[in-house]
């Protein structure tokens, strides 16, 4: 438990507005050795704050990295999102609970350790990976398990962080023949942590150049004409996103979306780790755009690394001048802050961060108004992705033709491919808009790994639909993916062999939209949990006749209802699993039928409950 003075203290270099809960809570944490935000610490945090004891509660238990009952000076979460399951996490918690004597949800004896399981870490191409504390590990077996396990013991609680060098952005980039290297360009030239190293290779030149040569109406007309799609899913027009910021002298606030909680999905992460400069100048230019002064990162807890290197490069660039008052001797100002999450799949939406930002439970908001009109303190605000505004800068400096040059017509650009499951060689590529899943695979990913067979990819994470071998020409865009009834989402491509089961497949996901369901609407609260018995119903041969088609009519259901697109998610992954995989499914209606994937995960995750 935290005395009052030293909550006092936190408190008061936090500040007491609402808004800053989430750093106050994330700060008494790591104060409390033992990973807990006890009852007593948070009436100290609640009278200091001058907020409801309801409302700390209610914030603390919606977000997942927060705990109020003790855990361990290490917590150890496991990841068990769908490119972990396919690469084998099962045996990493059976390895974990034969070394520590432990199950999930159980601390060791000597209070060192405790076992949680975890979600997407964003660490995908390392697959199956863990998180101990924030130091991140991948590649992970039985051996390194054990390795793992004995130099936490000898660690002392003040060593430095301890991630494993595989987790690193530039180790996790492909290097493949025939990329078309944009954003991904100078990773590995660029010292992230220098600001005179992105200068050497034309950092800030776009925003000198808009802040010297074009009024705020040319730059946005300059990403309009480009074709800028938003990378973060919906693949909305970014400049008409942008002028949707109303006109006028008051407050206005650009919000760089980088929660990026998608399973599968880690490019993000590998942008702000190895070039948070180019993210920084893009919120720049949209801030010169739209005429706001004050930006905001939000930023996925788990993402220790990224988060240091933003805050690293936001002070270099203060001290430069390109960021606070005058930027580069100019007349615009601008200042950019970090806001770190605490473990919300939801809050990848944007009216959700919002919330979350704010202090509050990250419950999507009803709309209209729409962020644009009323977001951020009920002011105007825009909400991109980071993949988003690392390319404004690239556009504005080389202009909307130029971006166009690759791409389809009405997709233009490149877009970063997160690659992980089954394949030789697994990272992020950088690819034209349009690219066929065939020559990702085969060209980039190197082929299915130890000479296995293709049976089928997710694409677009968990909320992604199901590619089987018929779609292998399929152009990756956003439309042309849309008009095959699947989706191209965040990029994130999971290639699975013909050793996964798609029945023990489907259950992983419906697992995670269950687990990640905010609960503000009845659609999706009920029906992700009905899903979800409904696939281990399934997965355990106890399924009635018509638990498959009630499956897909309970998505269909919710994709009419939810209040968001959360709970509009699980309407891919079912039908097209259905789809391309029915006789399977049938198959698992008969309790006779042996699968030894259902069987141990149903066994390994389920047993606990």
């Amino acid at each position: 438990m935290m005395n009052r003075e030293t909550v006092s203290r936190i408190v008061a270099a936090r500040g007491t507005g609402r808004e800053n809960l989430m750093m106050v809570l994330r700060d008494l944490e790591t104060l409390s050795g033992n990973n807990q935000l006890s009852p007593e610490t948070l009436e100290h945090v609640a009278e200091e704050m001058n907020l409801p004891a309801s409302a700390i509660s209610g914030f603390v238990g919606f977000y997942t990295m927060f705990s109020t009952r003790p855990r361990a000076r290490y917590v150890l979460r496991v990841c068990k999102s769908g490119p972990c399951h396919v690469m084998g996490s099962g045996t990493i918690f059976g390895a974990l609970e034969k070394y520590l004597g432990i199950r999930p949800g159980q601390a060791t004896a000597d209070g060192l350790f405790f076992l949680e399981k975890c979600e997407c870490l964003g660490v995908c191409s390392v697959a199956p990976a863990m998180m101990v504390n924030y130091d991140l590990h991948g590649n992970l077996t039985e051996a390194k398990i054990k390795d793992l396990i004995a130099a936490y013991r000898a660690k002392t609680p003040t060593a430095a962080e301890q991630s494993g060098p595989e987790v690193e952005g530039r180790a996790c980039v492909i290097r493949s023949e025939g990329q078309t290297k944009r954003l991904l360009e100078t990773v590995g030239r660029v010292d992230p942590s220098s600001i005179d190293s992105f200068l050497q290779h034309k950092g800030y030149a776009a925003v000198r150049k808009a802040l010297a040569e074009y009024t705020p109406e040319q730059v946005l007309q300059i990403v309009k004409d480009s074709g800028l799609r938003g990378r973060g899913g919906a693949g909305f027009p970014a400049g008409l996103k942008w002028s949707f910021i109303p006109k006028g002298d008051m407050p206005k606030y650009v919000i760089c979306n980088a929660d990026e909680g998608e399973p599968g999905t880690f490019k993000d992460r590998i942008l702000m780790e190895e070039n948070p400069h180019l993210v920084l100048e893009g919120m720049l230019l949209c801030g010169y755009a739209i005429g706001a002064a004050t930006g905001y990162i939000y930023v996925r807890g788990e993402f220790r690394r990224a988060i240091d290197r933003l805050q690293g490069a936001i002070a270099q660039a203060r001290a430069k001048g390109l960021l606070g008052q005058g930027i580069a001797g100019s007349a615009f100002h601008f200042d950019i802050f970090v806001k770190e999450g605490g473990g919300a799949y939801v809050c990848g939406e944007e009216s959700s961060l919002i919330n979350s930002m704010e202090g509050l439970r990250g419950y999507p908001r009803f709309r209209p108004p729409f962020p644009a009109g009323s977001g951020f303190r009920n002011s105007p605000t825009t909400v991109n992705n980071v993949e988003t505004f690392a390319s404004t800068p690239l556009i504005v400096l080389n202009g909307a033709d130029w971006y166009k040059s690759v791409g389809t017509a009405k997709c233009p650009g490149t877009k970063l491919f997160c690659l992980s499951g089954r394949l030789n060689r697994t990272g992020l590529a950088e690819l034209p808009m349009g690219t066929t899943l065939r020559e990702v695979i085969e060209t980039h990913g190197g082929g299915m790994k130890d000479g296995g067979k293709f049976k089928f990819a997710q694409v677009g994470g968990s909320a992604g639909g199901i590619l089987a071998a018929d779609l292998l020409d399929l152009p990756l865009d956003i439309d042309q993916t849309l008009q095959a009834g699947v989706t191209l989402g965040s990029g994130a491509v999971l290639v699975c062999g013909e050793e996964t089961c798609p029945v023990d497949f489907l259950l992983n996901i419906l697992s995670f939209f269950d687990h990640e369901s905010c609960g503000q609407c009845t659609p999706c609260r009920v029906g992700s949990a009905q899903l979800h018995h409904l696939a281990r119903k399934l997965a355990g041969r106890k399924a009635a006749p018509g638990d498959i088609d009630r499956m897909v009519e309970k998505a269909l259901l919710m994709k009419k209802a939810s209040l968001c697109a959360m709970g509009q998610s699980p309407i891919l992954p079912v039908t097209t699993m259905v789809r391309n995989f029915r006789q399977e499914f049938e198959r698992h209606g008969h309790p006779d039928h042996n699968c030894p994937a259902c069987d141990r995960t149903l066994q390994r995750l389920y047993r606990a409950e």
